[in-house]
């Protein structure tokens, strides 16, 4: 059996078996008492608020996401139907991002409880130069046996006419994930194996709305490109698929993780609102267990480079050595003036 000219087994190479995992998450609600909390550095773990017009918020670390359910018109910095504005939703990203740049981890060595290191909180984020090269360096890792071979390139755009630039937005990333669920349940009806590949995010900047890039390595055919359009639901030429016979996946998705850098905060505040992921790949693309490293640090605490001059002695004269020390001094004492 073959399918435009490619046999079976060719549509197998590059394929996987394994689930995807779902994760879910747990809102609660939101007040002033609540946001106040959070900006203190607490947890949520549980709040009930019985107005009608509910915000729901979910908490990871000191991160908050607000979603508004409502069909009247919101308070002051709600637009109609009770959705964030966007001047209200970008500043709050800019705050969050402003606290983040200003967030420290202390942590201790398991090994040697003299050995301390202080992490900026921002060089794991994607909303700053040395998280972004975190992640293109995490990518390399998983992907680096697929820097040269031939494979399949999907990319999905919406279209202005069919959807709304916030629900493009709020959508992207559940579009994309039920839009591969259903290919695998096709390809398996046919006879083939689900595909395996990574998927990253990219900003239409004449439009604003946002599309996705997938590529599968190895693979010679997906499905018909009919078949995609369909399930996809936007416009006839919002699918592109395309092969070749030679390029570097992993470069080309880390291009798009650099081109973050030049995305507008309103773009930026987007992903953040929506917890949308930058990128995402197929489970056996991750470390499998006996590939990962065992704990080194251990958690102490978190401070603000605001307040060093606090906390910074106290920490070098309790250690016999503070990893980092030198940046924070530079930062906090000299940085001063």
């Amino acid at each position: 059996m073959t399918y435009n000219g490619v046999s079976l087994p060719e549509c197998s190479v590059g394929c996987q078996d394994l689930g995807l995992a779902k994760a879910s998450l747990v809102c609660v609600g939101f007040s002033a008492l609540v946001a106040e909390a959070v900006r203190l550095g607490c947890v949520v773990s549980s709040w009930y608020c019985p107005i009608p017009l509910v915000h729901l918020i979910t908490v990871k670390s000191d991160k908050a996401v607000l979603e508004v359910f409502d069909d009247a018109d919101g308070p002051s910095g709600h637009g109609p139907g009770g959705r964030v504005s966007e001047d209200a939703r970008v500043e709050a990203f800019r705050d969050y991002r402003s606290k983040l740049a200003d967030k420290v981890v202390i942590v201790q060595n398991l090994g040697d409880k003299g050995l301390a290191r202080v992490i900026h909180q921002a060089d794991s984020s994607r909303y700053f130069p040395e998280g972004r090269k975190h992640i293109r360096a995490k990518i390399y890792k998983r992907m680096g046996k697929w820097s040269s071979c031939h494979g399949l390139m999907l990319t999905l755009t919406f279209d202005p006419k069919l959807i709304s630039c916030d629900d493009a937005w709020r959508e992207v990333g559940s579009r994309g994930s039920r839009l591969m669920d259903v290919v695998n349940v096709w390809r398996r009806r046919e006879g083939m194996p689900r595909v395996r590949g990574i998927r990253v995010l990219e900003l239409q900047k004449q439009t604003g709305y946002p599309h996705l890039h997938y590529v599968f390595p190895k693979l010679k055919w997906l499905c018909p490109v009919e078949k995609v359009t369909e399930w996809w639901s936007q416009a006839v030429n919002s699918v592109d698929i395309s092969y070749k016979d030679s390029f570097n996946p992993v470069g080309y998705v880390c291009k798009y993780v650099s081109k973050l850098e030049g995305w507008s905060d309103e773009a930026l505040s987007e992903i953040w609102l929506n917890r949308t992921r930058l990128y995402s790949m197929s489970r056996d693309y991750y470390l499998v267990a006996d590939e990962r490293r065992s704990p080194e640090w251990s958690f102490c605490k978190t401070a603000r480079l605001s307040g060093a001059g606090v906390w910074f002695r106290a920490l070098v004269g309790e250690y016999d050595t503070v990893l980092g020390a030198n940046d924070i001094a530079m930062e906090v004492y000299i940085g001063d003036g």
